[in-house]
């Protein structure tokens, strides 16, 4: 595998429409072909254009993916956010299984959570998706949470409450074989600010229980499990950057204290917390630096954005290693895509690439 490759391994990005038949479509797969693009995020709402995205029905999306892995390859990773409730890219409007919000899955009996988690990872499963960018498990600390306590996307406000939805998420997932991420490292729960629209400062809000909760989840699951950063300000840990870009969290205490040696996300750079503050490739290569293995970045935000962003970002990271601006370079990289391929339990033989 040539430096090309391995950067595109590295990097799960979105694309506009519903069929390879479609103009827009083949233009941005096309583009993703070109950087040997690892992964895709699905979305079915597509923000800029204010209308349907890759999501129309369960035939139209399994079509879909078949033919994104005919022409980006067979070990294409497909991701979705299908959390349940509010944040839902399968939901019954579009012929797909009704879903429910964390809060109410848990109120739900057990039975009816190991249920209602099973059919929603199998339906996942066989329609082709790899990677769910859920469960979330930010605790709801401020019942106001414009993000996370007000669309109902916490369990609950105590480890326990969300540490025993959670394990029954993702074990459902596990057993369909489909990878879960949990997500917002250090948390969400206690942010008045959504992060799609600005940076969250949570300096004097987190709690360390926050925290706890994805510690006791990496303890439990180890490198079985993707955690996803949050574009989250903690100036008490490190003053210049959120988390998603910063080695003060991601090397120094999900690495080194947690002990965690599984696949870190960013979430989505796209969204305002970075393009506001970062540019557009140096977020990517800090966000490696840092310690993360996966770039997430949707492609699917409001406001003008220049064509070709995925061969820009491609191209910083590349840049970034020729010119030893990358930690570790290549060996970063090489380690990233060794735990992306441990966490999708797949085998790679570098001698046939």
């Amino acid at each position: 595998m040539n430096l090309h490759q391995l950067v595109g391994s590295v990097l799960m990005l979105g694309f506009r429409g519903d069929s390879l038949d479609d103009l827009e479509t083949r233009e941005d797969i096309s583009q993703l072909k070109a950087i040997h693009c690892g992964g895709v995020i699905l979305f079915d709402h597509d923000i800029k254009a204010n209308g349907p995205r890759n999501i129309q029905s369960p035939k139209q999306l399994a079509k879909l993916i078949q033919a994104l892995r005919n022409e980006l390859g067979s070990e294409l990773i497909i991701g979705i956010d299908q959390e349940g409730g509010q944040v839902s890219r399968l939901d019954e409007h579009n012929g797909f299984r009704p879903t429910l919000s964390a809060k109410e899955f848990s109120e739900l009996i057990n039975i009816d959570q190991n249920q209602y988690a099973q059919q929603q990872a199998k339906q996942l499963s066989t329609i082709g998706i790899d990677l769910n960018f859920a469960p979330c498990v930010d605790l709801a600390v401020d019942p106001d949470s414009p993000i996370i306590a007000a669309k109902d996307r916490a369990f609950g406000n105590t480890i326990e409450q969300v540490f025993d939805c959670a394990y029954k998420v993702i074990d459902a997932h596990h057993q369909a074989g489909i990878a879960c991420c949990i997500k917002h490292y250090p948390g969400h729960g206690s942010s008045m600010i959504d992060s799609h629209k600005g940076v969250c400062d949570i300096t004097n809000t987190h709690t360390p229980e926050e925290y706890d909760i994805f510690a006791k989840l990496i303890e439990r699951y180890e490198d079985s499990i993707a955690v996803m950063s949050g574009h989250l300000m903690q100036t008490n840990i490190d003053s210049d950057f959120p988390a998603s870009l910063s080695i003060k969290h991601i090397g120094e205490r999900i690495r080194a204290k947690l002990l965690f040696d599984g696949v870190v996300i960013t979430d989505s750079l796209d969204m305002r917390a970075i393009r506001n503050e970062f540019g557009e490739g140096e977020s990517a290569v800090r966000a490696l630096s840092a310690g993360s293995d996966l770039i997430l970045d949707g492609l699917n935000a409001p406001g003008f954005r220049e064509p070709g962003a995925p061969g820009r970002l491609a191209q910083a990271i590349y840049q970034a290693v020729k010119q030893n601006r990358l930690a570790h370079g290549e060996a970063k990289l090489l380690e990233s895509r060794d735990r992306i391929d441990r966490l999708l339990g797949r085998l790679v033989d570098e001698e046939s690439d």
